[in-house]
Formats: structure tokens, C-alpha cells, sequence
């Protein structure tokens, strides 16, 4: 569906100015600290910039692609950046090395069928490591390729998930990471000599290990887990004693950390009810520093080479994503990065307000809301986040602050099986508890109404990916209540998702949703195309075409059985997109279409009778 009118292309232009809000993150320091490295979407794909620390440095692009990059690393001894780039959002990423700012690219990794993820520099520059699956498309294996030669080499393969994260000070070991499930992994030490495999995290039942680093001995390793624990915490562990003690543990998820080259400093940040906290804390000391920031979230720690200052990105619900630099000598932080709000006014952006409310079985459930300016009853839209095993944060968001400027109430609520809430409420959702989560966002909406003035007929879901199964879900699970879906990227099958996801992630998907032999008469009953005759609220349908990871079959699927019941249904795919939308114009077309959906359903919602009769529908 592409609605033209006079009153859609006043609506584009609004959206494209909330959504050309530019965003910066990702920082890292030059090797003689005196500029960043960062990456952002100012040309509409996130590209590779870079500037200089003194005041009133201009930026630099160093990365000229029309496809977006995804992470980066710079080298620590020479003029040197690695950064990946896929095509199409097909997460099939190459690794490419950029030299001398931008005088000289040279590339890793050239198998656009293949799937690379970044591992390290060696600690003489002239290696990097990185995993790659082609040998299986079912697994990952890890290589090490010499700049010097430009010969990759197969250095470990095992019929596994293996990523490398960090090479050992003394460049003979690099640390690797094995993923098993969603919060269950491990990490070895991969000895180059003899290529004989260390096991360093031997453990009972499920444990993550979060930003693994070496200190500068080599014979220890600092990384954030949660082996043992309700919520993640700092620890270090004695490589020859294979033994792991807690250095710091809070009663909320510490969620990343970055030590400095000597070892002397942990900066690491604490998860409270979705805001960061940042924390340094010098190695010996009694107790960790808390960083006075603005309240917000933060990403992307990265120290300088010389411990005297730390990068990071930050975002708020009235901030854009910038990069900020913390002093440790001055005590002070500094915005490095003005992203333009396109001549939005930050004051005019909605902060979110955190509340807690009871579910359906008593369970207490975090939630946002953001209120819309105004008086009177507003249209309410539930936004559905996506994982499931995610979170929705009070980060900016330019697509929500729209909807708040035209008059939505927003309601986010963080349903069971969320991070960021301790381990029993991560597991709350696996597989049997799905539909609780269902429930949860419905009981949502009873408790946003008392605390805002809501008509009741114009209550609309959005979401995406897993967000985009609870959108369709809540449509059939309570149909009376919804004017309207919008579902992106979603799951409306958990039998063919699971069947058709990419062979590698489909065993760390299995021990979330369930497994499609095992369980399939329960996975169909609750999926939506199975469900989809109790849907009568109209859908609004975005994919793209090469979705690694929900397949574009699954909107395919959604839409014809809504047309075969002669339900209202709306789709737009977009050929150079994956899971989501990335690219700005397609953000702008694709979002432009769906809020206008919204619209118009909430305008002609409003002209209904108040109470809508109840359903038969399983909910």
C-alpha cells in the first residue's frame, strides 16, 4: 500500500525531518589519542567519520559506500581502521582495512556469500582475526589473515558457533567465544603454536560472558557474567587456576566493560530500569566512581591508549546518539559530536516516564510511556520491541517523538522475557510462557489508560521482528481491542521461521521459541497465520527482501492468508533491505506509508460507537 494525497506528502515531510535526526556512536581513539574514529548516518547509512579532540574539529568522512557499515576497530599502534559492510542488509559482511585516513583501502574479506565477524588485531598489526562460515553455512570457524601476505588461514574449525574476541598480549593465544543458546556460552583460549583448545569458563546450567579482555600479563581475563548470579557482574578470571571470583556485583545487570592498555582502570556501565550508569573504577581501589552524565544510555566504551580518557556514545529520549568523551585527570565529560536534529528543537522531544504495573498474574512489568502534548483523549500506539530476549530503552527514537508530535500517547512496555530485569524475568517467556508475553502487553494498556486520557477506539500496536509476532498476536488475541497493527519484519509462523531462519542461528533460536519436531503442535497453535481468522483490525506489513533472519516468506505467509479471509491488509517489501529498514529513503518511504495507515484507522476508529462488541477470539 502507497497512499498519494496532498495530506501524505505534508505527513512525509514531517517524518523525514524527525528521521533525518543524524546519530553518532561506536568511538574509538587513533593511535596517538588525538582523534576518534566513530561511526554515522549523516549521508542517510552509517559510514565511517572521524575526528579530531580539539574544540571546534570538523569531521571527516573516511568510508564513501552506499551500503552501511557495522562495526569498527582501530588499530592501537598504526594509522590503520578495520570495518565491515554488508549489502543490502544481508549481514553477510567483509571485513575491509582503511590506511592513512582513507589513502589506501585494502580488503580481508571478499565472499559476498559469507558471513565474517570481526575479531582482533595481533599485537604486532600485522594479523587480524576474524570468523568466517564458509566451510558451513551452519557454523562459524575462525581464520587468521596476514596483512603482510594476504592469506587467509583456517586456524580452528569446529561444528560450532566459534567467535574470536581478543588476542593475547604475547600474540600466541586468541580468546574465542562459543555460543550455545541465547544466554549460554563459553570461552576458550586457542593456542596458535600446537592449535591445541583451552577451556576457560567450565560451568553448570546457563552463563554469558559478556566484553572478555586480557590484562596486560595475559594471565587473567576481565569479563561482565552472570554464572551463578541473577544479574551480571564483574569478574576476573585466573587463566591457570581456571578459577572465576566477582570483583563487583549490584542488584541490576552491569552491561559492559573496557580496560584500559596498563590494566590500571575498568570502565564499565550498570543497567537501572533501562538507564545507564557509568561507572570507573581503578584497579585496587575500595569502590568504583560513578561518572555524573546526563540520564540516558550509553554504548561503545573505549578507552584511549594512554587511560586518560573514555569514548562513548550516548542518547537520551530528548538527545540524539552523540559521541562523548570522559577526562580522567579533569573529572569532566564533553560532547565531541553535534548531530544534527535537522532544526528540531531538543527541547520540543518527549521524555519517556518508567512505571512498574501487576500483569494478568500478578507479575510486575516495566514499562515507558511517553505522554502526547495536549488535552483529551489521544490515540494510543503500543510500540512491541523486538529479541525477544532485548529491551526497550529510553534512547532516541525520532519515529516515536513524531508520533508524540502528532498526538499518540506511546506505551513500551518491557513484557516478560526482556533483559535488563535479572535472569528469572529473561526466562519468564521460553517457549510454553510465550502467549504470557501477549498478556503482558495487553495488561499494559489497562494500566496506561488509568494514566492518561485514552480513546479506547483507537489503540494501535507496532513492532518489530519478534515486536512484529506481538503485534499480530495481540490482534488475534483480543481483537476488540486494536484499531489497527503495523508489523515489521515480524514472525507469523514459528514453524517455517525456525525451519527458514539461517542454518546458524536456528539452534540458538530453539531454546527460546521451542523446537519446530518437538514442539510443533504447540509452536502452530500459537502462531498467527493459524490464528489470523480472529484478526479484524487492518495490518500494515514492512520487510525486506533479504532478511537473513525472519525471511520475507514469513510477511508473505501473513498476507495471503489475511487476503484469503478477506481481511484488510497492506504490504510493503523493499529489494535492498534485511531485517529492518535502514537506509534513510526507504525509512522515509516505508514509515511514511505505515503512519499515514495509522492515521486514517485512528480517524475512522473514532467514528465508531465507543464499545466495540466482544469477540470470540482466544484471548
Amino acid at each position: 500500500m502507497e497512499v498519494t494525497s496532498p495530506e501524505l506528502e505534508e505527513l512525509r515531510y514531517g517524518i523525514r525531518r524527525y528521521l533525518s535526526v543524524k546519530m553518532s556512536y561506536a568511538p574509538q581513539f587513533s593511535p596517538d589519542d588525538k582523534r576518534l574514529a566513530y561511526l554515522s548516518d549523516i549521508t542517510g547509512v552509517p559510514q565511517l567519520w572521524s575526528v579530531g579532540l580539539e574544540e571546534g574539529a570538523w569531521p571527516q568522512q573516511l568510508s564513501l559506500g552506499q551500503e552501511r557499515i557495522g562495526f569498527l576497530s582501530y588499530a592501537k599502534k598504526n594509522e590503520m581502521i578495520a570495518y565491515g559492510v554488508d549489502s543490502g542488509g544481508d549481514e553477510k559482511y567483509q571485513i575491509r582495512v582503511i590506511e592513512d585516513g582513507g589513502e589506501r583501502m585494502g580488503v580481508v574479506t571478499d565472499d559476498p556469500e559469507t558471513i565474517h565477524g570481526w575479531g582482533d588485531w595481533s599485537p604486532d598489526e600485522r594479523s587480524v582475526c576474524y570468523s568466517s562460515n564458509a566451510r558451513s553455512r551452519s557454523f562459524f570457524d575462525i581464520y587468521v589473515y596476514s596483512l603482510d601476505t594476504g592469506n587467509p588461514q583456517p586456524v580452528f574449525q569446529q561444528d560450532g558457533n566459534n567467535f574470536p574476541v581478543s588476542w593475547s598480549p604475547d600474540g600466541s593465544t586468541i580468546m574465542f567465544e562459543r555460543a550455545h543458546a541465547p544466554f549460554n556460552q563459553d570461552l576458550y583460549l586457542l593456542h596458535l603454536g600446537d592449535r591445541s583448545v583451552e577451556h576457560i569458563t567450565p560451568h553448570d546450567g546457563d552463563a554469558a560472558y559478556y566484553s572478555p579482555t586480557f590484562d596486560p600479563t595475559g594471565r587473567f581475563v576481565y569479563c561482565v557474567t552472570d554464572e551463578g548470579r541473577e544479574f551480571s557482574a564483574i569478574a576476573k578470571i585466573n587463566i591457570q587456576e581456571r578459577s572465576l571470583s566477582y570483583l563487583h556485583t549490584e542488584e541490576h545487570d552491569v552491561e559492559s566493560l573496557a580496560l584500559t592498555r596498563d590494566g590500571n582502570r575498568i570502565a564499565f556501565t550498570v543497567n537501572e530500569d533501562g538507564f545507564s550508569r557509568l561507572m570507573v573504577w581503578r584497579v585496587g581501589s575500595e569502590s568504583p566512581e560513578k561518572i555524573d552524565v546526563p540520564r540516558s544510555v550509553l554504548g561503545g566504551l573505549s578507552w584511549s591508549n594512554d587511560g586518560r580518557r573514555l569514548a562513548f556514545s550516548l542518547s537520551s529520549s530528548k538527545l540524539n546518539s552523540d559521541v562523548w568523551v570522559y577526562d580522567v585527570e579533569s573529572q569532566s565529560v564533553r560532547r565531541v559530536t553535534r548531530s544534527s536534529t535537522c532544526g528540531i528543537p531538543e527541547s520540543s522531544f518527549a521524555d519517556g516516564e518508567s512505571f512498574r504495573f501487576k500483569s494478568f498474574d500478578g507479575l510486575e512489568v516495566p514499562a515507558f510511556l511517553y505522554r502526547p502534548l495536549g488535552t483529551g483523549p489521544s490515540p494510543l500506539l503500543v510500540y512491541l520491541h523486538g529479541g525477544p530476549e532485548s529491551q526497550f530503552r529510553p534512547s532516541f527514537n525520532p519515529l516515536l517523538q513524531f508520533l508524540v508530535k502528532m498526538g499518540f500517547a506511546v506505551l513500551a512496555p518491557n513484557f516478560r522475557g526482556s533483559v535488563g530485569y535479572g535472569r528469572m524475568y529473561t526466562h519468564l517467556d521460553d517457549v510454553r510462557g510465550r502467549m504470557d508475553t501477549v498478556r503482558d502487553a495487553i495488561s499494559a494498556v489497562t494500566e496506561a489508560r488509568k494514566m492518561v486520557s485514552i480513546d479506547p477506539r483507537k489503540i494501535v500496536a507496532w513492532g518489530g521482528s519478534y515486536g512484529g509476532f506481538m503485534v499480530l498476536a495481540c490482534l488475534y488475541t483480543k481483537p476488540e481491542l486494536w484499531a489497527a497493527g503495523v508489523d515489521i519484519v515480524g514472525i507469523s509462523n514459528f514453524v517455517t521461521f525456525l525451519n527458514n531462519t539461517s542454518p546458524w542461528r536456528r539452534k540458538l533460536r530453539i531454546p527460546e521459541y521451542g523446537d519446530p519436531e518437538k514442539d510443533k503442535d504447540f509452536l502452530e497453535g500459537i502462531s498467527p497465520t493459524n490464528n489470523a481468522q480472529y484478526i479484524t483490525a487492518p495490518l500494515f506489513v514492512i520487510h525486506g527482501v533479504n532478511d537473513p533472519r525472519v525471511p520475507i516468506g514469513e510477511a508473505a505467509q501473513i498476507m495471503e492468508t489475511m487476503q484469503r479471509l478477506g481481511r484488510e491488509a497492506h504490504i510493503m517489501t523493499f529489494q535492498d533491505e534485511g531485517h529492518g529498514l535502514v537506509k534513510l529513503q526507504n525509512r522515509i518511504d516505508g514509515y511514511t506509508n505505515a503512519v499515514g495507515f495509522l492515521m486514517y484507522q485512528v480517524t475512522v476508529a473514532g467514528q465508531r460507537p465507543l464499545q466495540a462488541p466482544e469477540s470470540d477470539s482466544p484471548g
